[in-house]
């Protein structure tokens, strides 16, 4: 799923920013959202501290309270994978704000060819997807794009005979085989069981003695088998 986040005070530039996003979108086979708020409030801040696929941000620059900028402090806070695309009418803080460090990917004038010049950057990005560390799969006759970052840990679950995706808010059933979808992975993921594979960076604990593997989401699994603890031993 990919979420895209626009925040601007001007309602005719919210419904032109989603006719652009919507008739780009048109050509491709994934799942998209569109978030729209007219400034920072507690739907905005639970959303950019809420994890998820991907999150491609359309800023305002200046906005009533919070501006653009400081909407994008708060998102590199908590989050450095997401793309950041900041609106402005003053070209000449173009410089100021890259020297903010906050890794933005575009800065477009709203007076300066605006549309075709967001088509372009937004285009790129969905074009780009790909070349991130991510996997695609089908599940429930949806197609996901979630990055490597945000699995915990896959298995085969012998019940439906369908390979799970574990996130950390959200659990896709998949019908390929375990086998195959690990291809697809990175070496991050070690396999603890005959049917698990798990995301090492994403380990808190490991109770050796009981089985269990603890992740910093306050979830866990058992699925780690005798013969694999001193490989996860060394591992982490």
């Amino acid at each position: 799923m990919i979420n895209f986040i626009m925040c601007d005070d001007n309602r005719y530039v919210r419904d032109l920013n989603e006719k652009i996003i919507s008739k780009i979108a048109m050509p491709y086979d994934f799942n998209y959202t569109v978030h729209s708020f007219e400034g920072y409030n507690s739907g905005l801040k639970k959303l950019i501290n809420k994890p998820s696929d991907i999150k491609i941000y359309i800023l305002d620059l200046e906005l009533p309270g919070k501006s653009g900028l400081d909407i994008a402090r708060e998102i590199r806070k908590v989050d450095w994978d997401s793309i950041i695309i900041i609106l402005t009418s003053h070209d000449e803080l173009e410089l100021k704000l890259l020297k903010e460090k906050l890794l933005i990917l575009d800065f477009i004038s709203k007076f300066d060819d605006y549309e075709n010049r967001l088509k372009e950057t937004v285009n790129m990005v969905i074009n780009k997807l790909d070349s991130k560390k991510m996997v695609n799969f089908k599940s429930k006759r949806e197609l996901h794009h979630v990055l490597l970052n945000n699995i915990y840990y896959i298995y085969k679950d012998n019940y439906s005979d369908k390979s799970i995706i574990m996130t950390n808010d959200n659990e896709f059933p998949v019908n390929e085989s375990l086998t195959n979808l690990i291809k697809r992975l990175d070496n991050r993921f070690y396999q603890t069981h005959r049917a698990c594979y798990v995301n090492l960076d994403k380990i808190d604990s490991v109770d050796f003695k009981n089985s269990v593997i603890y992740f910093d989401n306050n979830t866990s699994t058992d699925y780690l088998s005798r013969n694999n603890k001193k490989g996860l031993r060394d591992r982490l």
